[in-house]
C-alpha cells in the first residue's frame, strides 16, 4: 500500500472516530433536525391557518390597510398618488409609491374586493419562506439549513398579523430576503442595489435593513461593489417617480412634514425591548460561546447594530416592534452562519415559536371579533348604489368601533368607483405635526359636492377623536357646523344613517 493511501485511510478512520465521539458526548445531537422539523411544521401550520382565516374575513386588522389600497386603486384610475392641498398632503402617508402600486395587480386581475386585496401580502409571506428555505438548504449541510428555516418561521410567527397584513411590511420582508439570497450570486452588487432601491420605495428608513448586507458585500467585494450597489439603488428608487401622477417633490414634502414633526415616545418601549431580546438571543449565544469566522462575526455585529438603529423608527407615535420584521431574513441568515450547536440550536427558536404562538392566539381573537364585518361593506355599497349618485362618502361617528367600520366601508366604496374625499386617519397623522386638516374639506359640504353621507347609525356625526394618539377632536367645529347646515337625515339602515344634501343632488366631484 502506498504511503498516500495509508494516510488517506488513517484520516477517514480519524474522522469516523470523531463523529462517533461527538454522538456519544452529545446524545441529543441526532435529534436536533427532528426537533427543528417539528418546530417548522408547527409554525407553518399556525401561519397557514391564520392566513386563511384572514383571507376569508371581510375586514382588515388595521385602520391603515384600507388607505394603502385606496391610494393605489385611485392612482390607476387617474388620481395623483401624492398631492399637496393647502399646505397639507391629500393623503397623509409617508410610504413610498411601491407600497401602493404593489397592491394594484391583484385587484386589476381578480377584481377590487376585500378578499383579493389581501392576496399580495399573503403571497409575499409565502414567497419569503420559500426563497429563504431554498437558500438555506442549498448552502448548508446536514441540519444547519433546517435550523435557519426554524428561526425564520418562528420570527415570522412572532410578528403575526404584521407578517401578512395589507401594509408594506410583508413586501419589505420579501425584498430583504431576496437581497440576502442575492449575496450568493455573481452579480450580487447589482441585485442588492435593485432590492435596496425597491425597499426604499416602500418606506424611507428601509435602508437600515440593508446595512448588514452592505457590510458583508464590502467584505467580499470591496468598495467597488458598494458603489455599484449604490448607483443601482438610486436608479431603482427613482423609476416610479418617472410615472405621471407620482410627484417626488410632493412625496418628499409630505415625508419631511410627517417625520420631522413627530417626537419619539416610550409607550411601546417594553414590547420593543422584549421583541429585540427574543430576536438577538439566538445570535448572542453562539457568538459568545464559540469562535466564529471573522466574516461571520462582522456580519453579526452589523446586524446587532442595525437592530439598535431601528429603535428610532420603532419609537415614533403609532409605530412599534413590527419595524423589526423586515430584518428577520437577515437575522435568520446570521443564525444560519453561526452554526449553533447543542441544545441552543433548538431551544432558542422554540422560545420564539412559543411566544409567537401566544401572539397568534391574540390574532385569532381579533379575527373572531371581526367576523360578520363584511355586512358593513355590503350595506355601504348597497346604499351608495341605490342613491344613483357618484359622490357617496362614508363619514364618522363618535367612537372607535364605528371608526373601524367607517374605514372598512369607505374602502369597499373606493374599490367600487366611489372616490374617497375625507379620511379621519389622515387627520390623526396631521394632528401630530400641528395641522388641522378638516378645514380644507369644508367646501365639499357647503357646495354639496358630496350628495350622500353614510354615517354610523345613531351616533353624533363627525365627533370621532384621535384614538391612536392624543384623543383630541379630529373634525373642527367649523366642519361639523357646515355639515349640519347643509345635510339632513333621510333614513337609517342596519349600520348607517343616511344623510343627504338639502339642496340639489350633487354632481360628480371634480378631481
Amino acid at each position: 500500500m502506498l504511503p498516500t493511501e495509508v494516510f488517506s485511510s488513517f484520516r477517514r478512520s480519524a474522522k469516523a472516530e470523531l463523529r462517533w465521539k461527538s454522538t456519544r458526548e452529545n446524545p441529543l445531537l441526532p435529534n436536533r433536525q427532528t426537533l427543528a422539523l417539528t418546530g417548522i411544521a408547527l409554525g407553518v401550520l399556525v401561519l397557514a391557518v391564520q392566513c386563511c382565516q384572514y383571507l376569508v374575513l371581510g375586514a382588515y386588522f388595521d385602520h391603515i390597510e384600507g388607505n394603502v389600497l385606496i391610494s393605489g386603486w385611485q392612482y390607476v384610475h387617474g388620481t395623483p398618488l401624492y398631492q399637496i392641498e393647502v399646505g397639507a398632503p391629500r393623503f397623509s402617508t409617508y410610504y413610498g409609491p411601491l407600497a401602493y402600486l404593489a397592491q394594484v395587480p391583484a385587484l386589476l386581475l381578480l377584481g377590487g374586493n376585500v378578499v383579493t386585496s389581501k392576496l399580495t401580502s399573503i403571497l409575499a409571506l409565502l414567497a419569503t419562506v420559500v426563497l429563504m428555505a431554498r437558500y438555506f438548504l442549498g448552502h448548508a449541510a446536514g441540519a444547519d439549513g433546517w435550523h435557519g428555516i426554524f428561526f425564520l418561521i418562528g420570527a415570522l410567527l412572532l410578528f403575526t398579523p404584521v407578517s401578512f397584513w395589507v401594509r408594506p411590511d410583508p413586501i419589505e420582508t420579501l425584498i430583504v430576503a431576496a437581497a440576502v439570497v442575492a449575496t450568493a450570486s455573481r452579480r450580487r452588487p447589482l441585485w442588492i442595489g435593485i432590492c435596496l432601491g425597491a425597499t426604499a420605495n416602500l418606506k424611507a428608513h428601509a435602508g437600515f435593513y440593508f446595512l448588514p448586507i452592505l457590510v458583508d458585500l464590502w467584505w467580499t467585494g470591496s468598495w467597488r461593489a458598494l458603489l455599484i450597489a449604490a448607483g443601482t439603488s438610486i436608479v431603482a428608487f427613482m423609476l416610479p417617480f418617472l410615472a405621471p401622477g407620482i410627484s417626488l417633490h410632493d412625496y418628499l414634502a409630505g415625508l419631511v412634514q410627517q417625520v420631522g414633526g413627530r417626537p419619539q415616545t416610550s409607550s411601546q418601549l417594553p414590547c420593543i425591548l422584549i421583541t429585540v431580546l427574543l430576536l438577538l438571543l439566538p445570535l448572542a449565544i453562539p457568538l459568545a460561546t464559540r469562535h466564529q469566522p471573522r466574516r461571520t462575526t462582522v456580519y453579526a455585529g452589523a446586524t446587532i447594530a442595525t437592530a439598535a438603529l431601528l429603535f428610532y423608527p420603532a419609537t415614533f407615535p403609532g409605530a412599534g416592534a413590527y419595524h423589526f420584521l423586515p430584518l428577520v431574513p437577515v437575522l435568520a441568515d446570521v443564525r444560519h452562519r453561526l452554526k449553533p450547536q447543542g441544545l441552543d440550536a433548538v431551544i432558542t427558536p422554540f422560545v420564539i415559536l412559543l411566544v409567537g404562538s401566544l401572539a397568534a392566539a391574540e390574532t385569532s381573537q381579533m379575527l373572531a371579533a371581526k367576523r360578520g364585518a363584511e355586512t358593513v361593506g355590503a350595506e355601504a355599497l348597497a346604499l351608495a348604489r341605490e342613491s344613483g349618485l357618484p359622490t357617496v362618502q362614508v363619514g364618522y361617528g363618535d367612537n372607535r368601533p364605528s371608526y373601524e367600520e367607517s374605514q372598512l366601508g369607505r374602502t369597499v366604496l373606493a374599490l367600487h368607483s366611489y372616490p374617497v374625499l375625507v379620511d379621519a386617519q389622515i387627520l390623526m397623522e396631521l394632528r401630530q405635526v400641528g395641522i388641522d386638516g378638516s378645514t380644507r374639506w369644508i367646501p365639499y359640504l357647503t357646495g354639496c359636492r358630496v350628495g350622500r353621507w353614510l354615517l354610523p347609525k345613531g351616533e353624533t356625526p363627525f365627533a370621532t377623536t384621535s384614538y391612536f394618539y392624543d384623543g383630541d377632536q379630529l373634525f373642527s367645529e367649523e366642519f361639523r357646523r357646515a355639515f349640519f347646515d347643509n345635510y339632513h337625515l333621510v333614513k337609517s339602515a342596519v349600520h348607517f344613517d343616511v344623510w343627504e344634501c338639502r339642496g340639489p343632488r350633487a354632481a360628480a366631484v371634480d378631481h
